[in-house]
């Protein structure tokens, strides 16, 4: 059996290509599990990996944004994934805080607030960011 070089040469390059154009990816971390946010992070950190100059921004909404409560294991973990991933944002939706009943205040200083999670990132999208769905 022949192995055509040119194929296998294509694989190669397929594989191990990383990407050094800046880019942007929005992730909709949307849901109850107060874990959402770490689960996110993961993620994140698996396309830094392979696309180091991406520049991501985390949309926390729905029951997800208890995990960010300051000194919520979930935002303690966070804060932690954050500083190694500079480039790396997590933000919470303030329609989703007032629904739960959480402060802005409550959250650790790690997290900022956007006014609605849907507005977000159809923005970053319509900006040409790319979307992730958590």
């Amino acid at each position: 059996m022949s192995v055509n070089p040119d194929s296998n040469a294509a694989k190669k390059r397929d594989n191990g290509t990383m990407s050094t154009q800046p880019r942007s990816a929005v992730f909709q971390a949307a849901g109850e599990s107060e874990e959402l946010t770490l689960i996110a992070l993961k993620k994140a950190a698996n396309l830094l990996r392979e696309h180091p100059a991406t520049v991501i921004e985390i949309v926390v909404s729905g029951s997800a944004v208890h995990g960010l409560i300051d000194g919520h294991a979930t935002a303690v973990a966070a804060a932690i994934l954050l500083g190694d991933h500079p480039s790396t944002t997590v933000v919470a939706c303030r329609n989703a805080l007032h629904t739960h009943d959480i402060d802005e205040s409550a959250l650790a200083d790690t997290f900022s607030v956007v006014p609605a999670a849907v507005a977000r990132i159809v923005e970053r999208q319509w900006d040409g960011w790319a979307l992730v769905v958590v």
